[in-house]
């Protein structure tokens, strides 16, 4: 009993470790003339595992390589390199290094670099390894962390709802109504489709036989996520025919800030984002207005009857994932 449990538990420790190892990262690749002595510096974090490959691409022998530490031990050198090396090393300490590439011979030569580092830690996964000071000029420095953006989530916020807008019942009353709503943070575009009465079920209908044909044709593979309507995708940037024929009432609409829809309601002058007369159905993408409240405004001809409005909304959220990283900065 006691063999299996040991031997549970060292099966455990070996999924663990390899669920903490990392892909090589790309640190340099560079193709260089070789003429007298060509250095090259980068900052690597402690236990990073750094690979480095070097090829003699044109002419023979290069002098001398050397791996070093800023102020510190030299990690790898080599004489008399002909034709190309490969060399694993660990870094000892979080700091600078440079790769020295010396030649004094004669004859055009030609070398690539390729260098790799493995972090060693989830805490070290993310580090910048660009030395972008003087190092001669300020040959100390220190390590510092910041946010850095590396993703971002998408997702597709429905807004919709309807709206009675009353008729002027022979001008006993106002034939106006408002729809509000507030545009979620980090909308990046967004798409609204209204259908007035009879033309919101054509509408229904029309977006479900168009959400199935792009399932079917596997359009939707090329979208950020998976959309639940066709205006959803619509909004994400799909190929989308949502026109609906003019059928039954129409209304007058307009996009109002608040400002703007306290005027619509007063009868007084005021200023559109957009404007539309006479629609039973019409479907928009937005890429601006893409923050704040905002309202859609009706005015219905109507003298008797009132008129359900109906107002689909699907805006468009990336929301940005930031992750912190490691670097190096010059004490100055």
């Amino acid at each position: 009993m006691l063999y299996k449990s040991l031997l549970v538990f060292c099966c455990l420790l070996s999924v663990g470790a390899a669920a903490q190892s990392f892909e090589p990262i790309l640190v340099a690749d560079r193709t260089f003339k070789m003429d007298g002595e060509h250095i090259f510096t980068y900052a690597f974090a402690k236990d990073d595992e750094v690979q480095l490959r070097m090829e003699v691409l044109v002419g023979r022998q290069v002098r001398h390589v050397e791996f070093t530490q800023l102020n510190g031990p030299v990690l790898f050198s080599t004489y008399a390199l002909d034709t190309s090396l490969t060399h694993r090393m660990r870094i000892p300490h979080t700091g600078v290094y440079q790769l020295i590439v010396r030649e004094r011979g004669l004859g055009k030569k030609v070398c690539r670099i390729a260098m790799h580092r493995t972090p060693a830690s989830p805490i070290t996964e993310r580090f910048d390894t660009q030395v972008n000071w003087d190092i001669q000029q300020y040959p100390r420095f220190r390590e510092q962390k910041r946010a850095v953006l590396v993703g971002k989530q998408t997702e597709v916020v429905s807004l919709g709802g309807q709206v009675n807008v009353s008729a002027s019942k022979m001008w006993t009353r106002k034939p106006m109504g408002l729809y509000q709503f507030t545009l979620p943070l980090n909308t990046v575009r967004w798409a609204f489709r209204i259908t007035v009465g009879q033309a919101t079920a054509e509408a229904r209908r029309k977006d479900a036989e168009a959400l199935k044909n792009l399932l079917q044709s596997g359009a939707v593979k090329a979208l950020a996520i998976a959309p639940e309507t066709a205006l959803a995708a619509f909004a994400l940037g799909a190929a989308v025919d949502l026109s609906v024929p003019k059928v039954g009432e129409v209304i007058d609409y307009a996009l109002l800030s608040r400002e703007n829809a306290d005027k619509f309601l007063k009868g007084e002058k005021y200023r559109a984002f957009i404007f539309q007369e006479n629609v039973s159905a019409d479907v928009q993408r937005r890429t601006t207005p893409l923050t704040g409240t905002w309202h859609f405004a009706f005015r219905n001809d109507n003298w008797l009857d009132d008129i359900a409005v109906q107002v689909d909304i699907e805006a468009v959220v990336e929301t940005p994932i930031y992750a912190e990283e490691t670097y190096l900065e010059p004490v100055k």
